[in-house]
């Protein structure tokens, strides 16, 4: 089937369009590009920040020293490496290395040069304590783990003293107040930092668990798309499994009904050919098969019952065709029912029915019996139909002839193998007992399956 139909198919399972990524219940796409995004216009405005700082620090470090040329010229000079050491990182990043251990190098050596033009800086000026702020930054995109740390707890120290108006402590209580303004910067940073790190981490569960339902996503649209094909391929074998048992059904009706009648009448003619005043008996005999072979043709083409169990119970059906028989053949033939008769599904009875006209129809064509006994019998769950004749038997391992009308079955054997398949069909089974030159008994059973509560 077409990938779009197969699609449409699939989507419809549950109801649910398929997304525009492929997925049937759409995906985590949209949420993953929406955090990079996120990421990317973050790590921007960080990327600004340390340059927005310095230029700050810059300013207002000129500003306050104006009349001290040594201290101007110290904070332009300062200033510039320091923006220019920004600037070769950034150069470099772009040609930043998988991580590696030089890359980790690289990484060390660029904080630990930044962080020494910050001490100085914050020597010369305390305005760049601004700057210094900076330093966390670069300590949180370029340091892991304990390097991480060391480089936070590092650049605390230029912070404080910037803090501190930029002078030495030169006493107990300086280095008291020194000592704490220190700690709450790091309180403060490491609060920063490990939100950071959980963010960070976060982050990355995020992408890593929507990968993964990307991936199932995928999966699943995959096995929907071949359960739509295989649901098409399901359909188109059960129409073909339909009509081969609709053909099926028509060659059994055919073969239980019209080739038994048309039997029936070659039969009568041939009698009739031979015969003196019994010649009408026999023509009317064909006629009369003729009649009902049309009839039974009729209601094969449109699966309707038998004309013998259309409006009577099988007992009934039975004992009316044992009687026509009787009176066709002029063999003796009766009808025995045991136990509690009830109705039972049409197909049920449908097959007993037709195993009755073929057994006897058998006797009639292969056994030259003197006569014929049926015995219909109800017993509980199961429900039994049994014909034996006493005429000459046949060998049941023996093959069915070929290119014969006739055998142990009407054409060529056809006749036992459709009772058998029709009784199979319904869980039920066909026996045969015969020998040659003691007579024949066949055994048709079938489930008792009540009219009312069948389902076959």
């Amino acid at each position: 089937m077409p990938a779009d139909t197969a699609a449409r198919a699939a989507g419809s399972v549950r109801g649910a369009p398929v997304a525009a990524d492929g997925g049937p219940f759409g995906g985590p796409g949209a949420d993953i590009e929406r955090l990079d995004r996120w990421e990317r216009l973050l790590a921007r405005v960080l990327l600004a920040i340390p340059f927005g700082a310095l230029l700050l620090s810059v300013v207002l470090g000129l500003a306050v020293n104006a009349g001290n040329r040594t201290t101007v010229i110290r904070i332009l000079v300062l200033g510039t490496a320091a923006g220019a050491w920004l600037l070769v990182r950034i150069v470099l990043d772009r040609f930043r290395p998988a991580r590696s251990r030089a890359a980790l190098r690289t990484d060390i050596g660029h904080f630990v040069v930044l962080w020494a033009l910050i001490v100085l800086m914050n020597l010369v000026s305390p305005f760049f304590g601004f700057f210094a702020f900076g330093g966390y930054l670069q300590a949180i995109r370029y340091l892991r783990g304990w390097v991480l740390a060391a480089g936070v707890a590092v650049t605390a120290f230029p912070i404080a003293y910037s803090q501190t108006g930029g002078v030495p402590p030169a006493s107990v209580e300086a280095w008291i107040g020194f000592a704490v303004i220190l700690v709450f910067d790091l309180m403060v940073v490491g609060v920063m930092v490990t939100m950071g790190l959980v963010g960070e981490a976060q982050a990355e569960h995020f992408r890593r668990v929507s990968a993964e339902l990307a991936g199932t996503n995928a999966r699943l649209t995959e096995t929907l798309l071949e359960n739509a094909g295989l649901h098409a391929q399901l359909v188109h074998q059960a129409h073909e499994a339909g009509a081969a048992d609709e053909r099926q059904r028509l060659a059994r009706e055919i073969h239980d009904t019209i080739a038994q009648g048309l039997t029936g009448i070659v039969t009568q003619l041939q009698a009739a050919e031979q015969a003196g005043q019994e010649r009408q008996r026999h023509l009317d005999n064909a006629a009369r098969l003729a009649r009902d072979s049309l009839v039974e043709a009729r209601r094969a083409v449109s699966a309707l019952r038998p004309v013998q169990l259309q409006d009577t119970e099988l007992p009934e059906a039975l004992a009316d065709v044992v009687a026509a028989w009787r009176e066709l053949q002029r063999i003796p033939a009766e009808l025995t029912v045991t136990g509690r008769v009830l109705p039972l599904h049409p197909e049920v009875e449908v097959a007993l029915l037709r195993a009755a006209q073929e057994s006897l129809a058998n006797v009639a064509k292969h056994a030259g019996a003197s006569r014929v006994g049926l015995t219909l019998s109800y017993m509980g769950d199961v429900v039994t139909l049994d014909v034996r004749d006493d005429g000459r038997g046949f060998d049941p391992a023996a093959p069915a002839p070929t290119g014969a009308p006739g055998g142990p079955g009407t054409d060529g054997g056809y006749g036992l193998g459709v009772m058998r398949q029709r009784l199979q069909r319904l869980a039920g089974s066909l026996e045969i007992e015969s020998e040659p030159g003691s007579g024949t008994a066949v055994c048709a059973s079938a489930p008792a399956i009540p009219r009312e509560e069948a389902h076959v």
